[in-house]
């Protein structure tokens, strides 16, 4: 379970369907908590169902997973604009 820790996902489902976040906590085995470092920040994580989230592929290792214990709000803002950088903002 704590290998979702740190990774970068992208909402599928609720108010912010669209939205890149991270990974920042894992509650059980079918839900998390994720922070985008904006709105929802690492102190007041949104809880979301794992059905909810897609994990981001297809870009390096490096960007689609954070170390753990640098989970603060501004490297997930950064990380997440180097993703949209890479991505081409097709988001």
């Amino acid at each position: 379970m704590d290998n979702y820790l740190g990774l970068m996902i992208i909402s599928v489902a609720g108010r912010d369907k669209g939205r890149l976040a991270a990974v920042v906590e894992v509650f059980d085995e079918n839900h998390v908590f994720i922070a985008d470092g904006r709105s929802r920040k690492t102190e007041t994580p949104k809880k979301k169902k794992l059905k909810h989230i897609r994990i981001i592929t297809g870009v390096e290792e490096s960007l689609s997973r954070l170390e753990p214990d640098k989970l603060t709000n501004k490297l997930i803002r950064e990380r997440i604009n180097e993703l949209e950088n890479a991505l081409g903002n097709t988001v």
